[in-house]
């Protein structure tokens, strides 16, 4: 990484994930389990995932003046990642909470300080941006919607590659994604998994759904997971892309790796396909990853090709 090379801003949420994972639960009761904290937010992954694959990244997020928010900037600046805005708000850092009983996964989200993500930090954030991503969640919520929106049109007037992505497809429903595709069409590309295609677009053939977005927002990327990925560029016949041979320990993080590598590879010059391929490779190390950030070894930040 030099200073030469692009900058990755990653617009969206930073949280304290907390992990709980146990064969039953006993309400209002025991049990024993595994427990795991650590760093989380979706674009917060997505930046973790963009610093071991090489770029320069800044994280536009709120975090709050609390132990939560100190010890995730301390996860941030061990992996030279930048955070804008650089001080704490008042109130507390978002959190997730994730339950894994006997195989199903429940998720209670707390926004916390991401929901004072106002404009004006998205302005100041987006200085020298070479990409942006720009996530889904704070695009659905009413609060962080216009700095959301923002982003997109800001790194869409300047030319910059740039990426919304779908979030979660119980949350675009009914017309509830209507925001996302907004803001899709104002930064040029959407980044949806099979389910949130077809949430967005009403069709449940990968092909089709991404024909449909794409003509809305100009270029759709579905990913099928282990069937690989269909990029959809204009009016362009769909193009698959196959996904590489993986060995899967949680896949919790691989959409946030490929929008990454996604990301960089076109901030250096590659197209939608060529980047959805390097966005394949990086997913497959993810899901060979516990947990949503890479982990870091003894000697440093791991290299990935």
């Amino acid at each position: 990484m030099s200073t030469g090379d692009p900058l990755l801003v990653c617009v969206g949420d930073l949280m304290v994930d907390v992990a709980v994972e146990a064969p039953a639960l006993a309400r209002g009761g025991d049990v024993a389990g595994a427990v795991r904290l650590g760093p989380g937010g979706s674009a917060a992954n997505v930046a973790a995932w963009g610093a071991v694959a090489g770029g320069r990244v800044r994280l536009v997020a709120g975090r709050g003046d609390d132990l939560a928010g100190r010890l995730l900037a301390a996860a941030l600046e061990e992996r030279e990642i930048e955070l804008y805005p650089l001080g704490p708000v008042a109130g507390s850092s978002g959190a997730m909470l994730v339950v894994m009983e006997a195989g199903e996964r429940t998720f209670v989200a707390d926004p916390g300080a991401n929901l004072g993500l106002g404009e004006g930090d998205v302005v100041g954030g987006l200085e020298g941006a070479g990409a942006v991503f720009v996530s889904g969640y704070p695009l659905l919520r009413p609060a962080t919607r216009a700095a959301a929106m923002a982003a997109a049109a800001a790194a869409g007037r300047a030319g910059v590659p740039a990426v919304v992505d779908a979030a979660s497809w119980p949350l675009l429903t009914g017309g509830a994604g209507e925001p996302v595709l907004a803001a899709a069409a104002l930064a040029g590309t959407l980044l949806a998994n099979r389910d949130e295609a077809a949430a967005l677009a009403g069709r449940r053939d990968p092909a089709e759904a991404g024909t449909w977005l794409a003509a809305r927002v100009g270029t759709a990327v579905v990913k099928c997971g282990a069937a690989g990925v269909m990029v959809c560029d204009g009016d362009r016949p769909p193009v698959p892309v196959p996904a590489p041979a993986a060995t899967v320990v949680d896949v919790t993080g691989a959409g946030d790796a490929f929008a990454a590598a996604y990301l960089l590879a076109r901030a250096g010059g590659a197209g939608p396909a060529e980047a959805a391929a390097a966005g394949a490779g990086l997913a497959a190390q993810a899901v060979a990853t516990r947990g949503a950030w890479p982990a870091l070894p003894p000697g440093g930040p791991p290299e990935y090709p």
